[in-house]
């Protein structure tokens, strides 16, 4: 099966909500959505309010762990399956599309009723390679997506991952550690969402082929995220032709979770950077070449629009699909006569 979706919530929604936006995209006849972890707060606060709760719970606020002092004073992360005693600290989630575990829950079997595929991208600005702050930020953005999507039904997050360390010798190494620390703490045996992590558009970014490989053949709950306009823009435009495509199809495939994920917009680029993403129809990288190789797939795809016409564009992509494959069974038709 070919699944066409879109990256945040669809431009036509009235509502903001996540559960507002599967039913939106159910509406506009797709089949998949990519939830963005946006305009979050989270604060850490005194947990007396919540005594003998669970974190799931709490109606408020999403709690995204528990802080509870070892027996030096020492406030220590418990994680949020135990119940909350009065000396802890919490650290609340508030985010605009849900509440709290009830409305991800919620969301989950409506996502399900419809036949909606749900991932979740976490913050787009990560810097998981240079330490400091900024890296300590980068993981827990991941930590939260993860365990926001577990909750919602999310079979994958997708994460950047940053900027090269100024020893690019030492990026590849620092990647490995990191992703290995949090596919340990969240694992998918346990229900936890696969991490997707993106091919990147700038020479700058960690997130080349080779780069997504080498962290996907040492950990097995990695997913690289093939996202064709960051392919093309870093290769110089290298998705030109049919073959292009084929190829980079089957490299990517071969660590695919089940279905090929997958996100394409237009864009412009230039000496292998990014500039910007545009309208599908804009630009040398073309959809309806990609609508070809697709068309003669056998194994599932999910293919997200991330254009700044975003279901408009999702619609588009799906339509020059199904005039391919008509087009392939025409052929096949008039040989047979």
């Amino acid at each position: 099966m070919i699944r066409f979706g879109v990256a945040g919530i669809p431009l036509t929604s009235k509502g903001r909500t996540y559960i507002d936006s599967i039913e939106d995209v159910a509406n506009l006849g797709l089949n998949a959505l990519e939830v963005q972890l946006l305009r979050v707060n989270v604060s850490e606060n005194p947990a007396i309010e919540y005594v003998d709760m669970y974190p799931r719970e709490v109606e408020d606020s999403i709690i995204v762990d528990i802080l509870r002092p070892d027996d030096n004073g020492n406030y220590q992360s418990i994680g949020t399956d135990k119940k909350i005693e009065e000396d802890d600290i919490v650290q609340e989630l508030f985010w605009n599309m849900a509440k709290n575990y009830n409305d991800l829950n919620d969301g989950k079997k409506i996502a399900e009723e419809l036949d909606i595929n749900i991932t979740m991208h976490a913050p787009y600005y990560m810097d998981l390679l240079n330490g400091g702050e900024m890296a300590e930020r980068s993981l827990n953005h991941i930590r939260w997506s993860l365990l926001i999507g577990k909750a919602m039904g999310a079979k994958r997050i997708v994460t950047h991952t940053g900027f090269y360390c100024k020893k690019k010798t030492d990026s590849t190494r620092k990647a490995l550690k990191a992703y290995t620390e949090i596919a340990k703490e969240f694992p998918h045996e346990k229900g936890y969402p696969y991490i997707g992590v993106e091919a990147s558009g700038k020479k700058d970014l960690f997130g080349t082929q080779k780069d997504l490989f080498y962290l996907a053949g040492r950990i097995p709950d990695i997913e690289p995220i093939l996202n064709f306009p960051h392919l093309h823009s870093s290769n110089n435009g290298s998705l030109i032709e049919t073959k292009n495509f084929e190829d980079a199809i089957s490299a990517f495939s071969k660590y695919a979770k089940d279905d090929l994920y997958t996100e394409f917009g237009g864009v412009d680029y230039s000496n292998g950077n990014e500039l910007k993403i545009t309208a599908i129809k804009h630009g040398d990288l073309k959809f309806e070449t990609l609508s070809e190789v697709i068309a003669n797939m056998e194994n599932d795809m999910t293919i997200i629009s991330m254009s700044p016409l975003l279901e408009h564009d999702a619609q588009y992509m799906e339509l020059m699909y199904w005039r391919a494959l008509s087009k392939k069974y025409q052929k096949k038709f008039a040989k047979k006569i």
